[in-house]
């Protein structure tokens, strides 16, 4: 049994269901985020035991925060992946901005703290 999983925050109904019928196709399990989630740390949201926090500062999403659109990545394969993105870029949908793959150092970050990481990074490769 396959167990990759695609997890996927946008206010955009259509790509939504565009992802999710590309994460069908390739036979990832496609999940939903919700705003109410930024403050689970990675490993909560993709269902693996809590880790000890004791050298992370877990900060919490402001209250006014708009969580960004997000796509993240977990148990997937090279190829797999590959597909996805592929499949994906001939929807014409613009390019989803802030895409991780689970890591053992994301893990321990909350949804918000990933997603202001990988923001932070797609402004410095802006920049360039």
């Amino acid at each position: 049994m396959n167990e990759s999983k695609i997890y996927f925050y946008t206010k955009d109904i259509i790509k939504k269901e565009q992802v999710k019928k590309i994460s069908d196709a390739i036979d990832a399990q496609f999940i939903e985020l919700k705003v109410s989630q930024a403050n689970e740390t990675i490993a909560s949201l993709v269902g693996l035991p809590p880790l000890s926090l004791s050298d992370n500062k877990n900060t919490n999403a402001p209250a006014l925060w708009a969580m960004p659109e997000i796509i993240i990545f977990f148990g997937i394969s090279d190829k797999l992946l590959d597909t996805f993105l592929a499949e994906y870029k001939k929807t014409g949908f613009e390019k989803i901005r802030l895409k991780a793959i689970v890591t053992p150092t994301n893990l321990g970050w909350t949804l918000y703290q990933l997603t202001e990481h990988l923001d932070k990074e797609a402004r410095q490769f802006e920049k360039k």
